[in-house]
């Protein structure tokens, strides 16, 4: 078993008086962009909502738990996949400069559920690392809602408005699922985080 991981290779050296070499260390480094602490995250989320589903599939009462929901004024697992969704397409959108695909309404069976996330996915895995790695300060007029707008960076939208929104409706979908008598735990929740960093 061997671990992906980014590296990139640093060397030290060290001189004499008369500048002469006299020693040479090199080691590796873990190197950590803002593409990697987005888009990646974002690719992670949505797999770890694909494996939830999957899980509440093979229940008897698969279909109707896409429409369970943990409150009454709360919205049922479908909705936490549009929603999930649709903000990690705007996320890439924002990040690679084009404007976000808006989806119209919400997904109503599990193949739709899983379309929906690999639609998303394929946008995630296109993006250009370099692009977004460009755009952690770049300012946009963002709406924060219905009737307020911000110029805010790239930054400040992936990580206090897009990814904290991806989270909580993944959070939420694990919820629901497990109040619903679905068999997940942890380990589950961790599926679409572990299963990348493994080649």
């Amino acid at each position: 078993m061997r671990l992906k991981t980014s590296l990139t290779h640093v060397c030290t050296l060290q001189f004499s008086s008369s500048q002469d070499l006299i020693h040479q260390t090199c080691y590796s480094i873990m190197v950590h962009t803002f593409y990697d602490g987005t888009i990646v995250v974002a690719q992670h989320i949505l797999g770890s909502l694909s494996h939830f589903l999957q899980q509440a599939e093979q229940r008897p009462n698969a279909t109707d738990l896409l429409d369970a929901r943990l409150c009454e004024d709360m919205y049922p697992v479908t909705d936490q996949v549009r929603l999930a969704t649709q903000f990690s397409e705007n996320l890439v959108a924002r990040l690679t400069g084009r404007e976000p695909v808006i989806t119209e309404g919400k997904p109503t069976t599990y193949a739709e559920c899983y379309e929906r996330i690999e639609k998303v996915l394929k946008a995630l895995k296109d993006a250009d690392k370099d692009v977004v790695n460009q755009h952690p300060d770049k300012l946009k007029l963002t709406q924060m809602g219905p009737e307020q707008a911000a110029e805010i960076s790239g930054a400040t939208y992936a990580h206090t408005i897009a990814l904290p929104n991806i989270y909580f409706h993944l959070t939420t979908a694990y919820g629901i699922l497990r109040k619903e008598g679905v068999q997940l735990g942890k380990r589950d929740y961790y599926v679409g985080f572990t299963s990348r960093l493994l080649v």
